[in-house]
C-alpha cells in the first residue's frame, strides 16, 4: 500500500513502529525518504537548526508563519524570546491557583455534579476524554484571554469541535496541498474552514502574547499573537488532554498499576488536599513513572519530518544525501527494541530512579525545538491525574469492548483504536473513553 494511504488514515506511525522491528532504528520508506528510529540519531538530529522543518510545515497555510510552523530557525528563536517568560517554569507556579481553580476544581465541581445528578446518586457515568479537553482547555485559555473561561461547567463542546476541526485541517494542508484550493475552501470542506474561521475569532480577543524580543525589542503584530494564541490553545489543550487520557485508559487496562498509583496517592495525601504540581512532583514517584510510560506507549506527537542538510549527514551509520527527507518517529524511537527492553509492555518500573531512560522518551521533542509548552503540561497532567486519584474512584463500564482481559498474541492488553491527525487520539472517544466514577470512601 502506498505510504501515502498510510498518511491519509492516520495510521503511519504504526507502520513505522513495525518496519522498525524488522530493519532497526533507520530505513527508506519511500523515494528520497528515511525514517528514523533511534533516540541518539534523533536527538542530533532535533540538537541544531540545520535540519530544516520538511515542506510540510510549510504546507498549512490557514495561518502565517508561527513558532511551531515556520521552518525559518531565525523566526522561531525570535518567538521563543518573545514567548517563552510566560511558559517558564517560575512563571507557571506563580500562576497555578489560578491554573487548578480552571483545571481540577472546575473539573471536581463537574463530576461531583455528575454523581448527583446520576440515578443512584453514587456512580456517574463519564466521557473523560471530552472532560479532559474542555478542562485543559479552559486552563490555556484563562492564561491566554486574562479572563476566566469555564466551557467543563457550562458543557459548551463547541470549543473542542473548532480544536478539532482546526487540527484536521492542518493535517490535510500538510500532506494534501490541493485542499488550499477554493473549491475546498468553499465547497468540499467548507464545514473544516468555518471551523477555524470560529476558532480564528476566538482567538481575537487573546491579551497575554504581548511580550518584545529582549534582544531585537521587537512586539508580535496583531495577527502574529493571534497565530501563536491557535497554536498555544491547540497545542495547551490537545497534547495534555489526550495525555492525561491515554494514561488513564493504561492504567485502567493495568489494573495492578492502577492500584499502586491509587495507593500512592493516598498514603501521601489526605482526601480533600488540593495536591499541586511541585507537591505531586515531589511525592509521587510512580504516578510520574506512569505518565513517562504512558508518553512512550502512546505519544501525542508522533512524527517530525525534516531535511537532510547540505553535504548529507551520517546516521545510524549510514549516509543519507541531502535534500532527502527525514522522517524522526517519535512513535517507533519510543518503542525501538534495540533502546527498549519489554517495548511494548507497560512497564513504569524503567522509569523510576532513571533519568537517563526518562531523556530517551522524546514526546514532547527535544533540542532547539523542544515543545515550549512543556512546563505547562507536565504541571496540567501531574496534578490533574494525582487530584483525579486522589478523590475518586474509577471503574471499566460493563459493556466496554476493551478490558485487562481482551488481550493480543503476547498477552498485553488491547488498547482502543487511535488515529494521527496532527495528533494522536482515540478514534472513537464517545465509545472508548468512558468510565464510572464514583467519590471515594
Amino acid at each position: 500500500m502506498p505510504l501515502f494511504i498510510y498518511d491519509l488514515r492516520g495510521t503511519e506511525p504504526e507502520l513505522i513502529k513495525q518496519l522498525n522491528k524488522t530493519y532497526g532504528g533507520i530505513f527508506i520508506i519511500s523515494p528520497r525518504r528515511v525514517a528514523i528510529c533511534d533516540p541518539k540519531d534523533i536527538h542530533m538530529v532535533l540538537g541544531t537548526h540545520a535540519f530544516l522543518k520538511n515542506k510540510r510545515y510549510s504546507n498549512i497555510e490557514i495561518m502565517e508563519p508561527n513558532m511551531f510552523l515556520t521552518v525559518d530557525p531565525e523566526l522561531n528563536k525570535q518567538r521563543r524570546r518573545q514567548m517563552g517568560p510566560s511558559m517558564s517554569l517560575a512563571n507557571l507556579k506563580r500562576m497555578e491557583p489560578i491554573l487548578l481553580d480552571a483545571g481540577t476544581k472546575q473539573l471536581f465541581s463537574k463530576w461531583d455534579r455528575d454523581i448527583e445528578k446520576s440515578a443512584d446518586k453514587q456512580r456517574a457515568r463519564i466521557c473523560y476524554h471530552v472532560d479532559f479537553m474542555l478542562m485543559t482547555f479552559d486552563i490555556i485559555s484563562t492564561l491566554g484571554f486574562g479572563q476566566t473561561h469555564r466551557s467543563l461547567t457550562s458543557g459548551d463542546t463547541q470549543i473542542s469541535k473548532w480544536v478539532h476541526g482546526t487540527f484536521v485541517l492542518m493535517f490535510m494542508q500538510a500532506i494534501v496541498p490541493v485542499f488550499k484550493h477554493t473549491i475546498f475552501r468553499k465547497f468540499l470542506a467548507k464545514s473544516l474552514y468555518s471551523k477555524f474561521d470560529a476558532f480564528y475569532a476566538l482567538c481575537t480577543k487573546a491579551s497575554y502574547i504581548d511580550a518584545e524580543d529582549p534582544e531585537s525589542r521587537i512586539r508580535m503584530t496583531s495577527s502574529q499573537v493571534v497565530t501563536e494564541t491557535i497554536i498555544s490553545l491547540l497545542a495547551g489543550s490537545d497534547t495534555s488532554s489526550n495525555t492525561i487520557v491515554w494514561t488513564i485508559h493504561l492504567l485502567l487496562m493495568h489494573p495492578q498499576y492502577y492500584s499502586r498509583v491509587v495507593g500512592e496517592v493516598r498514603a501521601a495525601f489526605d482526601r480533600d488536599h488540593i495536591i499541586n504540581y511541585s507537591e505531586a512532583k515531589a511525592s509521587l514517584p510512580l504516578l510520574e513513572a506512569c505518565i513517562y510510560e504512558s508518553l512512550r506507549l502512546v505519544p501525542v506527537a508522533t512524527s517530525m519530518p525534516r531535511f537532510i542538510p547540505p553535504g548529507g549527514a551520517t546516521l545510524h551509520g549510514h549516509f543519507i544525501p541531502e535534500e532527502y527527507n527525514c522522517s524522526i518517529s517519535i512513535a517507533g524511537a519510543n518503542t525501538n527494541p534495540e533502546v527498549w527492553e519489554r517495548s511494548y509492555e507497560f512497564y513504569p518500573e524503567r522509569f523510576l530512579d532513571n533519568e537517563s531512560n526518562k531523556r530517551l522518551v522524546l514526546t514532547f521533542s527535544t533540542g532547539v525545538r523542544v515543545c515550549p509548552g512543556k512546563n505547562l503540561a507536565w504541571m496540567e497532567i501531574q496534578s490533574t491525574l494525582a487530584n483525579v486519584f486522589n478523590r475518586y474512584e474509577l471503574e471499566i463500564p460493563e459493556d466496554s469492548l476493551f478490558t485487562p482481559d481482551r488481550v493480543d498474541e503476547d498477552g498485553l492488553p488491547i488498547l482502543i483504536p487511535r488515529v494521527t491527525a496532527t495528533t494522536c487520539v482515540p478514534k472513537f472517544p464517545e465509545r472508548d473513553c468512558v468510565v464510572i466514577v464514583s467519590k471515594r470512601n
